[in-house]
């Protein structure tokens, strides 16, 4: 079922991809054709034609979307807010641990701690929070678990580096 799910999601990202542009592209033909339609002075003059008429009134069109595209950008600065919001609404920006950061703590800074921690007691309590912050995230965490597993068996690290268990 999660292979399912990652491939749907793909799929829906692909198009996200395209979708805004080929939205604005398809709204502004059809506003130009609509509107080639509709315009009643044009008989004796170079936008009678379809073919010249349609791609006259999509250039309008494009300009204007461009213009308050411009706008939008540099005076109302409306990603700032939708960044701000896309790193709120992130589990992963928080309180949830990607399994690269979980492998780089793991591999990296929880030995270095627990090391320095025989010396140094406040360390050690670092240490142990460290690690049951990461045994917490990993026990709960079903995709966590099967990405640390693939991460383990392709860089061909030991079964002990992932073990988060009290020592």
């Amino acid at each position: 079922m999660p292979r399912m799910k990652k491939w749907f999601m793909l799929q829906v990202w692909r198009i996200q991809q395209v979708a805004a542009i080929l939205t604005l592209a398809l709204m502004a033909l059809n506003l130009a054709l609509q509107a080639f339609d509709l315009i009643k002075w044009r008989e004796d003059s170079p936008l009678s034609t379809s073919w010249i008429g349609v791609p006259m009134i999509l250039m309008l069109l494009a300009m204007a979307i461009w213009t308050f595209a411009i706008y939008w950008d540099l005076k109302l600065k409306m990603w700032r807010d939708q960044a701000t919001v896309l790193v709120e609404r992130n589990p992963y920006s928080k309180e949830k641990l990607s399994s690269k950061e979980m492998a780089m703590y793991a591999i990296t800074w929880l030995p270095v701690m627990e090391k320095m921690g025989q010396d140094d007691p406040k360390i050690k309590a670092a240490a142990d929070g460290f690690r049951e912050w990461l045994s917490k995230a990993f026990a709960s965490d079903p995709t966590l678990q099967q990405d640390l597993k693939e991460l383990k068996e392709h860089i061909g690290l030991s079964d002990s580096l992932f073990d988060f268990r009290k020592r």
